[in-house]
């Protein structure tokens, strides 16, 4: 379609965007759950913010807009350049799926909040389950290729 660079889509500052982003989702996902105030980490100077539900929640909307702005951005740099399927090795295919997956579950949790949906309580659980799940299983997932699967580059 265009004299586009032979490169991947996320240039050097658009990777460590990325890899902020998902710090900034684990992290204030990770203050949903009481363990912030819990284990003492939001008495440190300057981290009294962890302990509010509602101030990581509103962080992690943010970065979760931000992630499927990125997750949109790839996916059309990609399809421009007709790359898009099959992605080229089969821990691509793990990622993609487990990102699926983690945006679909948190989307679920994400409607729960609208006053006008009404969810069964099985499925909210479950929902969090897979959310939480999914989402250390992609940590584990990105952190053993990032360590071992750039040696066969």
């Amino acid at each position: 379609m265009g004299n586009f660079p032979q490169t991947t889509a996320l240039s050097r500052p658009m990777k460590w965007f990325y890899l902020l982003v998902l710090f900034t989702l684990v992290f204030s996902g990770f203050g949903q759950m009481p363990i912030f105030k819990r284990y003492y980490l939001a008495d440190l100077p300057g981290l009294g913010w962890t302990a509010d539900y509602y101030v990581t929640l509103v962080i992690h909307y943010l970065a979760a807009a931000l992630f499927l702005g990125l997750s949109a951005y790839y996916l059309v740099f990609h399809a421009l350049r007709r790359q898009l399927w099959p992605p080229q090795d089969g821990p691509a295919w793990v990622r993609a799926f487990l990102l699926l997956v983690m945006i679909t579950s948190g989307s679920v949790l994400a409607a729960r909040n609208l006053s006008w949906v009404h969810l069964p309580p099985r499925l909210i659980v479950a929902a969090t389950l897979t959310h939480v799940a999914t989402t250390l299983v992609f940590l584990l997932a990105a952190a053993t290729y990032f360590r071992f699967g750039r040696r066969q580059a």
